[in-house]
């Protein structure tokens, strides 16, 4: 009991080097503080526990072993604050260049500089998503290599969240220029690792994980399947489960991908699916999480046309769309992030 306490109050920042406690800061945090924190819809209270808490995790052990489950969720959570600034700013640059069109003036200064500012937070989050998604192999070993021995229903979570930090870590690396250096091949091990995961229980997250790899690397995926019509079939089928965070990575890639149909397809339908199911009591965090990443991407086409946010989360600056079908891959005769070194 004794060991317990000690361990958890490390775990809450008290600098303890003991080596032991690596595994039972492991099971204390995973077990007893992130699931309360998975329950809360507090996204900012998130990133916030998340980034208190990496440097005292870090500094447990003396032996080269750090508590590597609660490293995954914690890097993870603590890129969310540097996601948010990148946001900002990305909506900064977009006002701007609305501002210009608007109203005339020279504003290529204010543009460019928001630009970098939102690239740098981009790099930052680039960064801490990284280091989450490199926690992962020490615990389950090479990802993509086989499946790991996932002997509880905790592992299964910190493995889904390790991969989705490898991608959310070179999206961001990508939109910040490139300067963490994640590798692109990062996508190709999501979408094997995501197969060692139950697609419906948890809310078609690593369906949509393969089906987002597919669609940004040309060739990745089987033969004979269209990336963005598989994405937007898990997507829909994730919804139901009151987690809609494959809804959000849906949204995320037809916005990489410059495909502003999809992308204001998606918001709505997100928009619908929060009004029509319930969100999960128990995953509260990552459905709130999902519901800010597809408002962000709302929040620049408002932005971008009209100067401001979005007034209601689903409604658009446009009028309807026709019926949309999924495009073809946009990226199927080139790289779609340039070429590596």
């Amino acid at each position: 009991m004794l060991r317990t306490l000690f361990c958890a109050t490390a775990a809450a920042g008290l600098l303890l080097g003991s080596a032991g406690c690596a595994k039972t800061v492991d099971r204390y945090v995973t077990k007893r503080v992130f699931p309360h924190a998975l329950a809360v819809p507090d996204v900012p209270k998130a990133c916030a526990l998340g980034a208190s808490l990496v440097h005292p995790l870090a500094a447990v052990p003396k032996a080269g072993h750090p508590p590597h489950q609660t490293m995954v969720v914690a890097e993870l959570t603590a890129a969310l604050c540097e996601e948010g600034l990148a946001w900002e700013e990305e909506l900064a640059a977009e006002r701007a260049r609305h501002n210009f069109r608007a109203l005339g003036g020279e504003r290529t200064p204010e543009i460019k500089d928001a630009r970098l500012r939102a690239e740098r937070a981009h790099l930052a989050a680039a960064d801490r998503f990284f280091r989450s998604w490199q926690h992962i192999e020490p615990l389950y070993g090479p990802v993509g290599e086989g499946c790991p021995k996932l002997r509880s229903e905790r592992d299964e979570l910190v493995y889904l969240i390790g991969l989705v930090a490898g991608t959310l870590a070179l999206l961001n690396d990508r939109a910040g220029g490139g300067g963490v250096g994640v590798p692109l091949d990062t996508l190709g091990k999501v979408a094997r690792g995501a197969e060692c995961l139950d697609n419906a229980k948890w809310w078609h997250t690593p369906g949509t994980l393969r089906a987002a790899a597919w669609a940004i690397i040309p060739g990745l995926g089987p033969e004979g399947v269209e990336p963005f019509a598989a994405l937007e079939e898990e997507a829909s089928a994730g919804e139901a489960s009151g987690v809609r965070v494959a809804r959000a990575l849906s949204v995320l890639v037809y916005a990489n991908a410059d495909q502003r149909p999809m992308v204001e397809q998606g918001i709505r339908a997100h928009a619908a699916s929060l009004s029509n199911t319930v969100q999960h009591p128990d995953w509260a965090l990552l459905d709130e999480y999902a519901r800010l990443v597809t408002l962000h991407e709302s929040d620049l086409i408002w932005t971008g046309d009209e100067g401001h946010r979005t007034p209601v989360f689903g409604a658009l600056p446009r009028g309807e769309p026709e019926d949309l079908v999924p495009p073809p891959n946009p990226f199927e005769d080139a790289n779609p992030f340039g070429s590596e070194e």
